[in-house]
């Protein structure tokens, strides 16, 4: 019952879009009746690691919608910082903006350029490699860390300024230090300088530079050895890679895992270039319509879509952790068809939003 009440949702909120129910949102430019136009194109800005899987839903959206289409040319997948900082700082207008960083679309959309975010998934770090690389035989999840510190062996990580996956890869070696030593330095020095909560400069013998998109061909070329990676994009680039110990994979949302991520911190650069300091969470990822939307409207409905049971499988067979129900930070924000479906996020949670 519970999914053919979702599924109904979704269903209404397409009839109310169709005859001009949905409001704009504020700032919207969209139509005079709020709805999307008799043809309408879906323009998504995302994650980097929403590449695979967020155009296969997108054009099962605009099959079952009449009128909307949702080519791979109207949809951007980079760095979730870079994308987000499209919207904020040079005023692009997407109808859809999603984030791999809970935490983001609060800090740089809101309240100006977002009044809300919904958060769906998670998705764990884990850790990529190259069967072929000697120096990595035998690893397995408890060797790892003292493997990919050998000789010869260079780890791929992303820009931590542009990409949340690089402040990530940083945790989860201090983290992997803190709870093999009870020292976050341990593992992490020798890939980085910089002590933990300053900005961290990747050591060159050791560490590489790459966008996430980048690093099946990095690994499969030889450029690098291992690279730390959400599971989503391992998984679809069918790569070989370890799980790690949820202490480290950022991929638990318990109240104990809470208080041991927030014990990892680096530094990042922001849009005025000026340091600032993230600290160690779960991996969750968010969405959210910009108030500067071309078509809020059809950005609702996709959203809409997006949270319904129908993509959850999708999201699973593509490395994700489907939340059971989305989360959003403000509940009293919402579209009704999105608030129906969605939750409040946990006070534990809530308290790590800027």
């Amino acid at each position: 019952m519970q999914v053919l009440a979702l599924l109904a949702v979704v269903v209404a909120l397409g009839a109310g879009l169709a005859a001009g129910w949905l409001a704009r949102g504020p700032g919207a430019s969209s139509n005079s009746s709020g709805s999307p136009a008799s043809t309408s194109t879906l323009q998504i800005v995302g994650a980097g690691s929403l590449n695979a899987v967020l155009p296969p839903i997108a054009s099962a959206f605009a099959n079952q919608t009449p009128g909307v289409s949702a080519p791979a040319a109207a949809q951007t997948y980079e760095g979730s910082i870079t994308a987000l900082n499209s919207i904020a700082q040079t005023h692009q207008a997407y109808d859809v903006a999603l984030a791999a960083d809970y935490r983001l679309i609060p800090q740089i959309l809101e309240p100006t350029y977002a009044s809300y975010e919904v958060i769906f998934a998670s998705d764990p770090v884990v850790l990529a490699f190259s069967p072929s690389a000697s120096a990595l035989a035998g690893i397995t999840a408890g060797n790892w860390a003292t493997k990919i510190q050998s000789s010869g062996v260079m780890l791929g990580v992303s820009n931590a300024s542009t990409d949340p996956l690089g402040y990530a890869a940083i945790f989860t070696l201090q983290l992997e230090g803190e709870l093999q030593s009870s020292d976050l330095t341990s593992v992490y020095s020798h890939f980085f300088s910089g002590a933990p909560g300053s900005f961290a400069v990747p050591l060159s013998s050791s560490t590489r530079l790459s966008p996430e998109t980048q690093a099946a061909t990095e690994l499969m070329g030889g450029t690098v050895q291992v690279f730390l990676l959400y599971q989503s994009y391992a998984e679809s680039a069918h790569l070989s890679f370890l799980s790690l110990d949820w202490r480290v994979n950022l991929g638990s949302l318990n109240a104990s895992a809470l208080s041991y991520y927030a014990q990892a911190s680096t530094g990042i650069l922001n849009a005025s270039r000026a340091v600032h300091v993230v600290t160690g969470a779960p991996v969750l990822f968010g969405a959210t319509v910009p108030t500067n939307a071309p078509n809020p409207a059809l950005g609702q409905l996709f959203l809409a879509f997006l949270l319904s049971p129908a993509t959850a499988p999708q999201l699973a067979n593509a490395g994700f952790v489907p939340l059971p129900t989305p989360w959003t930070d403000h509940l009293s924000a919402l579209p009704n068809a999105l608030a129906a479906t969605t939750q409040a996020l946990p006070a534990s949670l809530a308290s790590t939003l800027p």
